[in-house]
């Protein structure tokens, strides 16, 4: 096998799996963001509706 041959297969061995489970990592990290940005969103809406609550 040839430096090139294996330096390739090495990259698909190595490369293959990662490049398979990246979107998976990406669309986890995206949802968990919207998670923590629409909870803070309740916080706030909850906060501002006690807040009236208590003016009323």
């Amino acid at each position: 096998m040839t430096p090139t041959a294996a330096y390739a297969l090495a990259a698909v061995l190595l490369g293959g799996p990662a490049a398979m489970l990246a979107p998976f990592v990406i669309a986890r990290r995206s949802a968990e963001d919207h998670a923590e940005r629409t909870a803070a969103a309740i916080r706030t809406a909850t906060a501002r509706a006690a807040r009236k609550e208590i003016t009323r």
